[in-house]
């Protein structure tokens, strides 16, 4: 695995960095690593350097570049023909990069693989699988929010695709991958085509790739046997640059669409109905229905929708919800499906826990 290249990007979290550099090391200590710093900022850069072991390369962005571009230079600067996208707050697993390795050399058809993702140091809250944003489904989720036929069938195949990759034990067939976690085939990219378009700075860069490697009849799988922490949060200021990052990649990919974008964004005005039964008060620990004990899933999501939401895969009479989990999703209301593993959509318990709940 010495044809392998880790990048990673800094904004001024060097000691988040160099815990995220640790994980890649101890996983995979032959791997090269390098760290590309777009703090500008001589202070940050220095205390990076710092933290970083010698084998690291540390490479200095002309300014905050964004995600994607600072991917690009860490690209540039390696020939390795594999490539090893790690977000710092990622932590990987022991066995981690040989299984995803394994999978690519098993498979060759498949140009990128990312591994099983948990929320929690425990591995019990599974993050859910990336998603391929369309006009379609930018469409279907807005007539979700205002339709309660729309909101089933949407959460029905939000739920089932959710379920086929937390339980899945063979690698998984995908549309789309998340750059936060990823090992890349560099010769599966589209010729003379950067890794990440420089046109996103950060959010849609990974679905924006995805995308052009489907449209080069190129695969995408993630590897359970793979495994790494994935700590991820709500954090609010992530929804301006997730709007702009959405932005770039519908005027790029469906720059003519009269349909699904156009019938979506008249309805962007429309006041939004309440489209699920009431929702039951939220409490650390949750009664399980018996016909459920064999087997349930609870899910949880910023979202009354539940798209997209992380969940735990559990048995017994009861499910807890501890405060730390609560606390990731940064004070903002949470909303949570409690149903065995087969019930149908319909029967499954809803569970809201207020904003104020979440501190």
């Amino acid at each position: 695995m010495n044809d392998t290249c880790a990048i990673l990007v800094n904004y001024f979290g060097a000691a988040e960095i160099a815990a995220a550099v640790a994980s890649v090391r101890a996983d995979a200590p032959q791997l090269s690593i390098v760290v590309v710093d777009n703090s500008d900022d001589a202070t940050e850069h220095h205390q990076l350097k710092q933290l970083m072991p010698e084998q690291v390369r540390v490479l200095r962005a002309p300014g905050n570049i964004g995600f994607g571009r600072g991917c690009n230079l860490a690209a540039q600067a390696t020939s390795a023909p594999h490539l090893l996208l790690v977000n710092p707050d990622v932590r990987l697993l022991s066995g981690c990069v040989q299984a995803l390795r394994q999978a690519l050399d098993q498979d060759p058809s498949l140009a990128a693989v990312a591994p099983r993702q948990f929320l929690d140091d425990g591995c019990q809250w599974l993050l859910p699988p990336a998603w391929l944003p369309t006009a379609l489904r930018a469409w279907a989720t807005e007539c979700a929010q205002r339709n309660p036929q729309a909101a089933l069938r949407l959460a029905k195949a939000g739920r089932a695709e959710n379920l086929r990759y937390w339980s899945a034990s063979a690698p998984v067939r995908q549309r789309a991958l998340s750059g936060g976690i990823m090992l890349l085939r560099r010769s599966a990219l589209p010729t003379n085509e950067p890794l990440f378009d420089p046109r996103f700075f950060m959010y849609f860069e990974d679905s924006d790739l995805c995308l052009r490697l489907r449209r080069h009849n190129a695969k995408m799988a993630t590897v359970p046997q793979a495994q790494a922490i994935h700590a991820w949060r709500n954090l609010p200021h992530k929804a301006v640059l997730m709007a702009e990052g959405a932005r770039i990649y519908f005027d790029k990919h469906y720059p003519n669409d009269e349909r699904w974008l156009h019938k979506s964004r008249a309805m962007g005005s429309q006041p939004l109905l309440h489209t699920v039964q009431a929702w039951q008060p939220g409490r650390p620990t949750l009664p399980v229905p018996s016909d459920w004990h064999t087997g349930w899933v609870l899910e949880l999501s910023p979202s009354p929708q539940l798209q997209p939401a992380i969940g735990m895969v559990g048995s017994g009479a009861c499910a807890t919800v501890s405060p730390q989990i609560l606390s990731c999703f940064e004070g903002a209301p949470v909303y949570g499906r409690l149903g065995g593993m087969t019930t149908p959509i319909s029967a499954c318990q809803l569970f809201c826990w207020p904003g104020h709940a979440a501190h």
